[in-house]
């Protein structure tokens, strides 16, 4: 079973003046939720874990959306209050993630124009312990990795240290290894900005020898929903 983590916490800034949580947001006349869901539903054996706000469940039912879209095997954890980052978030799903099944942690607001089987085939093949999916960019909003040869050898969260933009999506072969690296992470304290990011779990992992691999795809076939104009981007181009 392949357990996929979406972390919907956080409070958008681009989205302040929407009256519905960003994920009710309709890209193309269908919620995000939904196109985020359908992204992975090729992908044989999984099961989808949320981790959303308790007041957004409570006064949207999101969490009943959500458990719609993906049926009996779906899982949602609703949290009362915010965490100091995705990192933490994403610990709150320890007792479903702390195993030996391979984790996709992803952002909740992008869609992969992809083959999701053929990217974790290709992690497989070449033996990586955890796997990143990355597009050409140099922009700094967008967390980046060092690649030497087939493997990655460090991340950094919002600072360009070379052009393989990270598209959101973290493959672990193992739960438990995101575990213990968010873990050190966090023991570590090391935020930026004093905010606990996904990637810092990467070069955990990457200090202990795991093998990080990362999958490149072409720019424009990662589609962010960041913020309104990039949700009309896409409606423009890829919806057509």
């Amino acid at each position: 079973m392949i357990n996929v983590l979406l972390p919907c916490m956080g409070n958008s800034v681009f989205f302040q003046e929407s009256y519905f949580p960003k994920l009710m947001t309709e890209v193309g006349g269908r919620t995000m939720l939904e196109r985020v869901v359908e992204a992975y539903a090729s992908l044989a054996h999984h099961r989808m874990i949320f981790i959303m706000g308790q007041e957004e469940c409570s006064r949207f039912h999101i969490d009943d959306s959500a458990k719609l879209l993906c049926g009996e095997t779906g899982k949602v954890i609703r949290l009362a209050a915010q965490t100091q980052g995705a990192l933490c978030t994403c610990l709150m799903a320890v007792e479903e993630i702390d195993n030996d099944d391979p984790l996709i942690i992803a952002n909740a607001d992008q869609v992969l124009d992809e083959d999701m089987n053929g990217i974790l085939a290709s992690f497989a093949t070449r033996g990586a312990d955890g796997g990143l999916v990355t597009f050409r960019n140099v922009h700094p909003r967008w967390s980046y990795a060092r690649v030497e040869g087939d493997e990655v050898t460090e991340v950094a969260e919002k600072r360009p240290i070379s052009q393989h933009a990270i598209a959101g999506l973290y493959y672990y072969r193992h739960g438990s290894d995101f575990i213990r690296a968010a873990k050190s992470a966090i023991k570590k304290e090391a935020t930026v900005g004093g905010i606990y990011y996904i990637s810092a779990s990467i070069n955990e992992m990457i200090l202990v020898g795991a093998k990080i691999c990362h999958c490149e795809v072409d720019a424009k076939n990662y589609h962010s929903f960041y913020t309104p104009e990039k949700i009309k981007e896409y409606e423009k181009g890829a919806l057509r």
